[in-house]
Order: C-alpha cells, then structure tokens, then sequence
C-alpha cells in the first residue's frame, strides 16, 4: 500500500482531500472543499522540539512532502497557524484546539543493550488481543498506531469530556503493553506529535485492524479497575485503617542501604517484591509503588538495573499473591534488619493480613497444570515458523520435547494440558491416524502472526494449505480480513471458545 493510503486511512477526511488554492491533482470538476482541519508537519526532531514546522490543511500537501517529514500529528486540529512573520514556528497545536482524533499511539523507546523487535511489539498486542494497525521503526525503538475506523470528535461540552475518555483508552492501552514490554513510553503525550509513515521506516501495516472506539472504552473500563490497582478488587484486611506498609518493618528494610544479592540468601530483587507486595495490598497505586522502590534501589551501595526494579514491581501488582509473605519478611529481616527489634515492635498491627505463598516450582517435586501448559505454549512457539506455523509429531514425541528441570511432563499431565488448551481456544489439535500419523498442532497465536505478517502474494497460498488442517484457519482469517462483521464478539472473543478444535 502507498504511503499516500495510509496518511488517508489515518487522517480520515479530517483536512482537505487537495489544495483549496493551486492544486495540482484535483479532478476539473471537482469543487473546492469548504473549511476542514489542520495538522503539522516537521522536517526532523530538532526542528520539532523548537516547533519549527508546516500547518498542513490538506492530504495533497502530505503527498508532495512525502519522504520530507520526520514527525507530524496524526489527530487533526481545527485550526493552525505560525507565530512569526518568517511563518517558520507553528502554533496551534495545543489539546483545547483538538478537532478530532484518529489514532492512538503508542512509543517504545528501547533501552541500550535491550532487545526489541517489531515482532516482540505484535507478540505481545495477540496476547493483550490489542493488535495494531501500524508499526513504524524509530531512530530509538517503533511507534503503535492504533487507527480507528471513525475518527472521535471533540466537543467542549462537560469541560472536554470526550478527552478525557480518549486519554483515559490511550493510559490503559499503555499500561497494558507496559505489563510486558518494559520498554513502552508511559509520560508521552497523548494525542501530540508522533513519527510520520514514510517509505522508510514502514514495519508493519494491516488495514483490516482498525479499532473500533466505543470498543476500546468498554474494553478500557473493565480493564482500568483489575490493572490499574487504583480500586482493588481485593478485600485484604478487615479493617481499613490497617495497612502493610504502616508496619514497622518496612522502614527497616527501606533505610538499609547495604542490602545486596548473593547466593542461597534473599536480596535486593527480594526485598524489592516482598515491599511492592506490601504496597499491593495496602491498596496503593503502581505508580506510587515504583516510585518509592526506584528511591530505595538507587540509595543501595549496589542498585539493581531500572529495568528490573520495573519487571519486579510489576510482577507484585500482577494480583498472583494478595500481600507480604510474613515468612519472607522475617527472612530478609534476618539478613538485612539495621537495628535489634522484637517481632512484637516489627509487627505491631494486630491483624490476620499475612498470607502464605506457594511454594516455587523449584522447590517442588510435581509441576501444576497451568505451569505446565506455559511449557507447552513456550515450545510450540519456538517450533513455529513464520510461514509453517503447524507442528507435526507424536504425542511421545511431545511429551519428550516438553521437559522441566530435565524431566519430561507426565502423559496425564500432558493430556490435561493439551485439553484445557484446546478449551481456551490457544491451541488447535489435528489428529492424522494411521502409519505415519500423529498430532497436527498450532497455537493460535502463531496461526494469526502468520496470517497478519506473511507477504500478500504468500498469503493465499498459505491459507489454502492451513486450512487442509484447521477448519478453524478459515474462521480467523476470516475474522481478520474483515473484522467488521465480528464486533459483537470481537478478533478474540466468546466465539472462540465455543469452537470445537478436537
């Protein structure tokens, strides 16, 4: 697709299709459009943060600039204009201007020495089940566009409600993809200036994914109260005077700066998860949390890397443990107490708010089921290939292959696995009987990955062989070439699990 298409697909009529005044491709018999909107243009990032830019009031402008632009904002506002006589720094650009937006976007600025790829960035959307539309590489990481299919209005009724509902979507969608890809730019502005689509730094573009808004604000509402942690659904403690991290060890073990890792004795990474546990469960937001856990890692004699004080914070508030573990807390007292103190003077909140942990995989002799099927999930996908996303081998063959601590799962482990993930809809099983028979399996991450990501002049070749072995292929790819008819349930939704993929 051209460049041309997406800036349109984008903008969605927000400015004029061509020039009002001199255009060089309007048809003859063509009228000139009325008044429209603006957005702004920018030749690099210097001349962007010096607001050194272009007011672009039409598509035809975008086109003979093509290549020319570095950023620009893809949400059109109803007016713009330049605040020197040179006409070389633009104004107008502020959130009370917006006109309307069409597009979400997200930043991810990668760390030095990190690992990311357009492909981690796809990864994790089928996962959330929140797939972009585009995917443009950076100088510094890739930028999301998350295109709508109707732009959303502005209106100053209610002091800009309907703002504040776009920037309410855009935080969650953030902080969903923070949860795994520390990488994502969570201070950026909303709905400002992003990377332009240029013939250049294209990755990835799939029309058929845009979004629908009233959609993305249902989902955002069941997701803000469960992810955000502002209002837990969680009854921790009986009373709501009594807190976690009102105790007195938790101050010890904030003011100790000599707290390192070393081996067969709980550290820093320890410390910092048992008190971001602390802070879960006094009902404190994330946020916060972070904050006061990147204070503590950078006063110790030997921090941690930011990158895993945020996996580990995150990790606590992911709601698989309620609060501290009162036996890890005595543990790293222990190790790191400052100062000689009764467990009565540690504790002094009379209270049953400590909670036993289960014990780590490590330390037991049988895995659960659900670690198991992580296992399984985990193999199929380094097995897949982009164009091959079917696995063909025996159920002994998988069995082997499937393996922890160099223990291969066991065949009732596995048969329950496979059934619960073939429930869930996260994996599809084909059995060929016969000589030479076996399973046929493919996740269903993979199945979507291949058919959003191969070349289009693959594509059809590989959608007549998958379908030889899922009659459930047609239904996805279906549902992703044209999304429209699926809203009620969505690219993911109820249907999927209804699907029998015996």
């Amino acid at each position: 697709m051209q460049v041309s298409e997406i800036v349109s697909l984008v903008l969605k009529d927000g400015v004029r299709k061509y020039k009002f005044k001199n255009s060089k491709v309007r048809p003859f018999n063509t009228k000139p459009e009325g008044n429209k909107g603006a957005v702004f243009g920018f030749r690099s990032k210097e001349n962007m943060i010096a607001s050194r830019g272009v007011v672009l009031t039409s598509e035809e402008a975008l086109w003979e600039n093509e290549d020319c632009f570095t950023h620009w904002t893809p949400n059109v506002y109803s007016y713009g204009t330049y605040a020197d006589d040179g006409r070389t720094i633009v104004k107008g650009h502020a959130e009370e201007n917006l006109k309307q937006i069409n597009t979400f976007v997200i930043d991810f600025d990668r760390s030095p020495g990190e690992k990311l790829d357009y492909q981690m960035i796809l990864d994790a959307a089928l996962d959330l089940e929140l797939i972009p539309t585009l995917i443009l590489q950076t100088p510094g990481g890739y930028q999301a566009y998350f295109i709508l299919e109707s732009a959303w209005y502005i209106s100053s009724k209610n002091n800009y409600q309907s703002i504040e509902v776009a920037k309410r979507v855009s935080e969650n969608l953030r902080k969903a993809f923070a949860e795994t890809l520390p990488s994502v730019d969570l201070g950026c502005n909303h709905f400002g200036i992003a990377r332009i689509p240029r013939t250049d730094n294209i990755a990835y573009f799939y029309p058929a994914m845009t979004k629908d808004m009233q959609q993305l604000i249902s989902w955002s509402m069941k997701y803000q109260p469960s992810r955000t942690y502002k209002r837990s659904k969680l009854t921790l403690l009986k009373h709501k005077e009594i807190r976690q991290v009102d105790e007195k060890w938790v101050d010890t073990l904030l003011n100790n700066p000599k707290i390192v890792g070393t081996k067969g004795i709980l550290g820093r990474n320890n410390a910092i998860y048992t008190l971001s546990l602390a802070y879960y469960a006094s009902g404190i937001d994330q946020d916060e949390c972070f904050d006061v856990m990147d204070e503590f890692n950078s006063n110790l004699k030997m921090p941690l890397k930011n990158q895993d004080v945020v996996r580990t914070v995150k990790s606590a508030y992911s709601g698989r443990f309620p609060g501290a573990n009162k036996e890890k807390v005595l543990l790293l007292l222990e190790n790191w107490g400052s100062e000689s103190l009764s467990e009565h003077q540690l504790f002094t909140q009379k209270f049953n708010g400590w909670y036993k942990h289960k014990k780590d995989r490590s330390e037991r002799k049988r895995s659960h089921v659900g670690e198991w099927k992580a296992d399984i999930l985990d193999y199929l996908e380094s097995e897949c290939y982009r164009f091959k996303p079917e696995i063909e081998l025996t159920k002994t063959e998988l069995q082997a292959a499937v393996q922890y601590q160099d223990k291969p799962i066991p065949k009732r482990s596995l048969d329950k696995a496979i059934n619960e993930l073939k429930a869930e809809g996260k994996i599809y099983v084909k059995v060929k009987a016969g000589r030479g028979g076996g399973l046929v399996v493919a996740t269903r991450k993979a199945l979507i990955r291949t058919v959003i990501v191969v070349n289009k002049y693959v594509k059809k070749a590989y959608k007549n062989a998958i379908k030889t072995f899922f009659r459930e292929a047609a239904i996805l790819t279906k549902m992703i070439e044209t999304p429209g008819t699926e809203k009620k349930t969505g690219l993911f939704g109820e249907q999927t699990n209804l699907w029998d993929t015996g």
